[in-house]
């Protein structure tokens, strides 16, 4: 039975003329100087094969005439020393050439002596037939394993004359079967062995470079026919709906006696309406909008009369509740009933991996394709059986040999090209590879029914014991393992690479990884599912580098010349109300930039600083119907820099005694009373206004016009650059989850960890060359000294 996939079609045949062409150009080439003859041999072998395959009369007497051209000696005998070093200086088609020379001379002639000619010359042809498509690497991979076979003593070598067929009927596909036929074999005698053990055998290794050179020159893989379909869409998390119809309505509930999925009512996820603050000349981006959302809450839509018990299961929530929720794991006391213990993933893998290669049963098999396709990526089973939505060009990418899934975060596009020395990523696009055959397979194959899908969830539950089994926990697997059972990865980084809605997770849009760092964690959790090694995982290899999340986290150089530029600006003040406000501005973004707050209206009440405990109270959403209070440590820097701004405070107040709002406005400051500390002279220096961000941004327009919200980037992305916990850095920066908040009741973060963060925040001050700044308490100088 031939196993020549349907997706390969033979090569166009090259004619003769062409074939002897490549062969003398080879020759014209200095290392075949003075060797005309050995070049017009393998010219005269490879067109008796090149004749064998066109035409069954003549393979017949394809080694008479292989053994007719070499009784010719074609190669001069100073070239016949068959040394490691004599026969390494040759070029290596000439030294297959050379042994096939030397068979015909030292041996009598035998059935094991035809045998390896009639292979030998066959690596001949195919290897020319390489050099004639481009493929190098294949070209000398066959002729090297042929050569080794016949030069080498070893038994790792030699063993495969014992296997190979005496003359096989010479047809492409015959001597492919052949081939594989051997494989076959070798994977029965090494049934105990991993599959990276298996693969790593030098028999093995030998085995499979023959076919796939003799594969790559006699097949060419078929451009698979993607089916149009228009409502497909690619994916960008920020265009995902805010509102999320998570489940339909269905009109027959059922019984639910073999299935856990036929309970499904209609829920939505629904978030109430970000509200964010105006100003002139400044617009809202999708990222600040996502940063102020308040958690989310799930209507449901109808009510049943069915027992508690059965009106909604949990393990019938769609993948869209699904991960709204998934934050649920990050908690010390897991709740999460829906997450299934490591040892159970691995298992539906491996059952999976089984039923794709070794099931008999069409149906099944195709069922296994998709499960597995949504296992490694996330991708909703629902959305695998759209015909069209597989190979669909703006989320598939689908090569020859290479194919990948790619989503965009949808960031905030910049007004200007991307500055290596400015800005920190490049792009916001994540690629996931997936495995070549699989969507091959796919593809040639038959989509399967939902009532397939169900009918074969049923079969594998059965099979490895899983009753719970769902397509919900397949969906959400890769998520689950790469956030909870998969070293130094996490929520976040599940949340980039398995496509999280942008509304749950803001955290995206603040940080800055390296393309090669999303998938080194993605080929770590796919390591875990394959602890049986049966998934083969080498077409996982890196891509070029790049960047990717924010479009406005600024590089550590950039930001610092951004300090000293507005360090600079207030000293060259020219009065001491305007030096008053810029470094009233200077300190704002100095709050910003250690604290990583929203850079909201009034920030910093002094109720809420403790510059002797080192702690900032901070709660910046302007949304004042929810509390979202959260802890931040104050480094030392910082604690210092806001001590001598209010004594600078208070010097502005004695040289302005008679400006009686503005001194009981610092009165206020001195007492500690819920005020903002800093603070700007109102146009006519009578009175002290809250500072604003637009008031940031007017002022310092000329340094950097661009909206001050980039420092939370900023810091966000520097602190994940620092090594700090990402439960910490959420913590810290706001971005917890749905219950996850340290200071709600199921935290389990202490202020004694949230404290230690406090000391990436000074090495952050370090790397800006704030620490050797000070703000003079002296209103008759406009300036700020530098230690």
């Amino acid at each position: 039975m031939s196993t020549i996939k349907s997706h390969y079609h033979l090569r166009d045949v090259p004619s003769l003329d062409v074939i002897k062409q490549t062969i003398n150009h080879q020759g014209d080439h200095d290392d075949f100087k003075n060797r005309e003859r050995a070049v017009a041999a393998i010219g005269d072998i490879v067109a008796v094969v090149q004749e064998g395959y066109c035409n069954a009369d003549h393979q017949e007497q394809l080694i008479n005439k292989v053994i007719k051209i070499l009784h010719e000696r074609p190669v001069a005998e100073r070239d016949m020393h068959i040394g490691r070093s004599e026969l390494s200086e040759k070029p290596l088609i000439m030294q297959v050439l050379i042994l096939m020379q030397n068979i015909m001379y030292k041996r009598r002639q035998t059935v094991r002596l035809r045998q390896k000619l009639y292979w030998l010359a066959i690596a001949l042809h195919t290897a020319v037939l390489l050099i004639y498509h481009g493929k190098k690497t294949h070209m000398h991979n066959i002729l090297m394993q042929f050569k080794l076979a016949q030069f080498s003593k070893a038994a790792t070598r030699t063993w495969i004359w014992r296997e190979l067929p005496e003359i096989p009927e010479q047809k492409v596909d015959n001597i492919l079967i052949s081939l594989q036929d051997v494989s076959k074999r070798l994977a029965i005698k090494y049934g105990d062995r991993t599959q990276k053990e298996f693969l790593k055998l030098p028999d093995v290794r030998q085995i499979n470079k023959i076919i796939a050179s003799y594969q790559d020159a006699h097949y060419v893989k078929k451009r698979l026919k993607i089916e149009p379909n228009n409502q497909i869409k690619p994916i960008s998390l920020a265009n995902q709906p805010v509102l999320l119809a998570v489940n339909n309505v269905q009109n027959d509930l059922g019984s639910n006696d073999e299935h856990f999925e036929d309970f499904v009512l209609e829920s939505q996820s629904q978030f109430y309406t970000a509200m964010t603050e105006s100003y002139e000349g400044l617009t809202t981006t999708y990222e600040e909008s996502i940063d102020h959302y308040d958690p989310p809450f799930i209507s449901y839509e109808v009510t049943t009369d069915l027992p508690k018990g059965l009106s909604f299961p949990l393990q019938t929530i769609d993948l869209s509740l699904q991960q709204n929720h998934i934050s649920q794991q990050e908690l010390a006391l897991n709740s999460n009933v829906r997450v299934l213990p490591k040892s159970s993933y691995q298992r539906i893998f491996s059952a999976l991996c089984q039923d794709t290669q070794f099931s008999t049963n069409t149906s099944n098999r195709d069922c296994a394709y998709i499960l597995l396709l949504s296992m490694i990526t996330a991708l909703p089973i629902k959305s695998l059986t759209i015909a069209g939505y597989i190979g669909h060009p703006s989320i598939f990418k689908i090569g020859l040999n290479r194919s990948y899934i790619h989503h965009s975060l949808g960031i905030t596009k910049r007004q200007e090209a991307f500055n290596g020395s400015k800005y920190e990523n490049q792009l916001d696009i994540i690629k996931i590879p997936v495995p070549q055959w699989l969507i091959d397979e796919i593809l040639t194959g038959e989509l399967p029914s939902d009532n397939g899908i169900q009918e074969y969830l049923t079969y594998l539950r059965a099979k490895i014991s899983l009753p719970y089994l769902s397509t919900n926990r397949i969906e959400t697997a890769l998520h689950v393992v790469l956030s909870r059972y998969t070293p130094n990865s996490n929520a976040h980084i599940a949340d980039l690479i398995c496509r999280t809605p942008a509304s749950q997770a803001p955290a995206m849009y603040y940080s800055s990884h390296l393309s090669e760092e999303i998938l080194s964690h993605y080929k770590l959790a796919l390591s875990i599912f394959n602890q049986d090694n049966h998934f083969d995982m080498s077409y996982i290899t890196p891509w070029h580098k790049y960047t990717l999340g924010s479009g406005f986290a600024f590089t550590p150089n950039y930001v610092r010349e951004i300090i000293t530029e507005l360090q600079a600006w207030a000293d060259s003040s020219t009065d001491a109300n305007t030096h008053f406000n810029r470094i009233s501005i200077f300190v704002w973004f100095v709050l910003c930039l250690l604290t990583g707050v929203r850079p909201n209206n009034g920030i910093g009440l002094m109720s809420d600083i403790d510059l002797e405990a080192g702690w900032l109270m901070i709660d910046d959403k302007p949304n004042r119907k929810s509390k979202s209070h959260r802890l931040i440590p104050l480094c030392s820097t910082l604690i210092r820099l806001l001590s001598d701004y209010r004594s600078y405070l208070i010097g502005y107040q004695l040289n302005n005694l008679l400006k009686q709002e503005i001194s009981e406005c610092i009165d206020e400051i001195r007492l500690g009373n819920e005020i903002a500390l800093l603070r700007l002279l109102s146009e006519n220096f009578s009175t002290l206004d809250v500072i604003k961000r637009g008031d940031a941004y007017h002022m310092s327009k000329d340094i950097i016009d661009t909206d001050p919200y980039w420092t939370r980037h900023f810091v966000r992305t520097q602190l994940e650059r620092l090594g700090v916990d990402m439960v910490l850095i959420n913590a810290v920066v706001g971005h917890e989850k749905a219950r996850q908040h340290a200071l709600g009741r199921f935290s389990s973060l202490s202020k004694h960890q949230i404290k230690q963060v406090g000391d990436q925040f000074e090495q952050l001050a370090e790397t800006l060359g704030l620490k050797e700044i000070n703000i003079k308490n002296n209103h008759d100088e406009w300036s700020m000294s530098c230690s």
